[in-house]
């Protein structure tokens, strides 16, 4: 989902045709969401996530992920190739929730937490 996710966020593409192959739900919204609001301002994301998932529950056909997502080297850019700001990426706790419907596994429920939150 990351993957997809940092795909649709170098255009701020909120229609990205990647972003529901593994989110559905809550969790493809609020991607929708942050790239609705980083187009808005004009802004887009360049640079590498750095994700360690831990699974912390994990049943048949539900798995809840922890992680602590470093976004350090994922910044934000104005579209004339500036940082948007002299604030660092950091490190935001992401708890996620995945769940198996009709033999695919997607990302339902997503909350990230503020950066230097782990």
């Amino acid at each position: 989902m990351w993957d997809d996710a940092v795909a649709a966020a170098a255009t701020s593409d909120a229609k990205h045709p990647r972003l529901h192959a593994h989110a559905s739900a809550g969790a493809l919204e609020l991607l929708r969401y942050m790239m609705r609001e980083n187009r808005k301002k004009g802004l887009v994301a360049k640079g590498r996530l750095h994700l360690d998932p831990v699974v912390e529950r994990s049943q048949a056909a539900k798995v809840v992920i922890r992680d602590c997502a470093d976004a350090t080297d994922w910044l934000r850019y104005t579209e004339g190739g500036e940082l948007e700001n002299d604030v660092p990426g950091g490190h935001h706790r992401v708890d996620a929730t995945v769940r198996q419907r009709s033999g695919m596994w997607r990302v339902e429920d997503l909350y990230l937490h503020e950066a230097g939150t782990c």
